[in-house]
């Protein structure tokens, strides 16, 4: 039996979030301890360190997003192959409309299928990030609906008109059963399980006026749109869902102009550590209660608390080496109260040419 079924639907598979955790956590291992068993406190928050490195992160990426979008490309798939075996084999089993979106109830059959539309159900960055940004284009009108599927505004006319859709007789009749064609011209028709009160005839008139600018087409099919365009891009909805995600992870804009490829990463990994007040110092484990005050003394001068600005900037030894290397450069030094403020200084400096 299931050497039988087509390969796409065996290769339907969400990835448990459980699996996703256990990841990170190897993720995080690797970078703070190298993947050693001694057990390394993280210095930076995992959901900066996800984020891409243009915005101030360390773009490790978020795996929960990328697994979201790869299975949301399924659902797009599920739209425009509507001759598919895979599709037919859906349909099939999970009890589909031969409709253009699939319906947002989940089937009680287990399944693939039924992971995937829960996502639609979630309250995630990536399904936020997919249904604002798919659209339906209409055509003959055989394969939306019209009340559940949102064909003119972005939300369905169920959820505008609630009062008309609870007294229709056709709440999942497709468009191109909610009128004909004379002529030319597209008549609705629209019909009624109970009268309609007075309140209801003003939603009426205001769903008249609404439908009097859109009607099906004879010459064109139905589609989807993902951006407006007829393609589906799963890195655009990953970096999206990446965008609505990253107000819970604020990071200085300064810290993005590390990644420059002009020294070895694991000095500008350093130099990002320092611009997000994140390196190892001894200030890091007197603040938290590992070691006492009286420990942290810089290594070098050993007349100063090791900061982050004393060490990289204020310590006499380390002021030597910046004065040489402007030297080199023909530069002039200024004095900085900070770390932060002599980079910025600094990367917006030019070199004088010989």
């Amino acid at each position: 039996m299931l050497n039988s079924l087509p390969v796409y639907y065996l290769s339907l598979f969400k990835m448990p979030k459980g699996v996703a955790k256990e990841i990170h956590k190897l993720q995080r291992k690797f970078l703070w301890s190298g993947g050693s068993a001694s057990r390394v406190s993280a210095l930076v928050k995992w959901e900066i360190i996800q984020r891409p490195k243009k915005v101030g992160g360390l773009g490790i990426g978020n795996l929960l997003l990328k697994n979201a979008a790869l299975l949301f490309k399924w659902w797009w798939r599920y739209a425009c192959e509507e001759g598919s075996m895979w599709r037919k084999m859906v349909q099939s089993l999970h009890d589909e409309d031969q409709v253009l979106l699939s319906g947002r109830s989940v089937s009680t059959l287990p399944g693939p299928w039924k992971e995937i539309k829960q996502l639609a159900l979630e309250d995630a960055p990536t399904t936020q990030a997919f249904l604002d940004n798919l659209s339906i284009k209409l055509g003959d009108g055989t394969r939306v609906r019209f009340w559940l599927d949102a064909w003119i505004h972005e939300t369905p006319l169920k959820t505008e008109f609630p009062r008309l859709f609870k007294k229709s007789s056709q709440q999942h009749e497709s468009i191109a059963n909610m009128g004909w064609f004379e002529g030319q011209v597209w008549r609705w028709t629209l019909a009624w399980r109970k009268e309609l009160t007075i309140a209801d005839q003003y939603q009426l008139v205001k769903l008249q006026e609404l439908l009097r600018q859109y009607y099906p087409s004879r010459q064109k099919a139905d589609r989807i749109q993902w951006c407006q365009r007829s393609t589906f891009s799963t890195r655009e909805l990953v970096s999206k869902a990446g965008q609505l995600n990253q107000e819970h992870a604020a990071v200085d804009n300064l810290a993005s102009t590390v990644w420059k490829n002009i020294a070895p990463p694991k000095v500008e990994f350093m130099v990002w550590l320092a611009l997000l007040g994140k390196l190892n110092t001894r200030e890091m484990p007197v603040k938290k209660n590992v070691i006492s005050p009286e420990v942290n003394q810089c290594n070098f001068c050993l007349s100063h608390p090791e900061t982050i600005d004393h060490l990289l900037l204020s310590c006499s030894f380390s002021w030597v080496i910046w004065c040489r290397i402007a030297e080199g450069l023909g530069m002039r030094l200024e004095s900085h109260q900070c770390f932060k403020q002599f980079y910025d200084w600094w990367m917006s400096s030019r070199i004088p040419t010989c």
